[in-house]
């Protein structure tokens, strides 16, 4: 919650941590840690902020866009269910 409330601030420099943009940062290396994208820790939200602002800086973009990109890409790509159910079946 607190990443959507940056973003409104400063959509440049943030962006929303969720399961929809990590998890295609998981599928080509850029993190390699917390597959599922979810419980997200202090460290996680850093890297994730260090990748989107190391792009958009090179992209001429925004983080927002950055962001809002693997989000879409994630939402196309997606099959199954976006959450594991509980006693970690899909």
């Amino acid at each position: 919650m607190a990443s959507a409330i940056l973003m409104f601030l400063d959509p440049r420099r943030y962006g929303v941590i969720d399961i929809r943009a990590w998890q295609p940062l998981n599928a080509v290396g850029a993190v390699t840690e917390n597959e599922n994208g979810t419980n997200f820790t202090l460290e996680h939200w850093l890297q994730f902020l260090r990748i989107l602002r190391d792009l958009s800086s090179r992209l001429g973009v925004t983080a927002r866009e950055i962001e809002l990109t693997l989000f879409n890409v994630h939402r196309e790509r997606q099959e199954g269910t976006l959450y594991e159910a509980r006693g970690g079946r899909r």
